[in-house]
């Protein structure tokens, strides 16, 4: 917004790379998992590697059955961030995945986690106008959801 009235330069920072970035100067796979409802996460995996991030995954809607089934190729300690932690370390540990939940200050996004990532951007020439940013969905809203499956109901209801 406030590139927007200028038309000044501007960087689109992922909310969950802006959250590992907190533990960044931890030695540690990151788990990042926001709540999606629907037995999904929204999840990316970042390597911390004391000094910054190495990105091992895209943003992406994921089930907490196939985050663990992909952990399990991960032999690296794991902390696990975002407001879906609780609930993504519960069912992975339960199932035998270890891991560790960050620091509670250190668990969520912050102000300082995505302008550290924007200000890493900008560095590197990553920016674009306000008007090309845009917001990125990992999956289909409820309601298009739900009209898929309506159109789908009224083709087998055709045939």
């Amino acid at each position: 917004g406030l590139a927007w009235a200028e038309d000044k330069p501007c960087c689109g920072v992922s909310t969950l790379e802006a959250m590992a970035r907190n533990v960044a100067h931890m030695d540690a796979l990151v788990v990042c998992a926001m709540d999606a409802r629907r037995k999904q996460e929204y999840n990316a995996l970042f390597l911390a590697t004391g000094t910054g991030l190495e990105r091992l995954t895209p943003d992406r809607a994921i089930s907490l059955e196939e985050l663990g089934a992909e952990l399990k190729n991960y032999e690296n300690s794991k902390i696990v961030v975002g407001d879906g932690a609780k609930l993504c370390y519960n069912t992975l540990t339960e199932e035998g995945i270890p891991m560790a939940l960050a620091p509670e200050h250190l668990r969520m996004q912050s102000a300082w986690g995505v302008a550290r990532m924007g200000l890493e951007l900008a560095r590197t020439g990553q920016t674009g106008s306000p008007g090309e940013r845009v917001p990125i969905y990992h999956r289909l809203s409820q309601a298009e959801r739900e009209r898929l499956e309506r159109e789908e109901a009224a083709k087998k209801q055709t045939t």
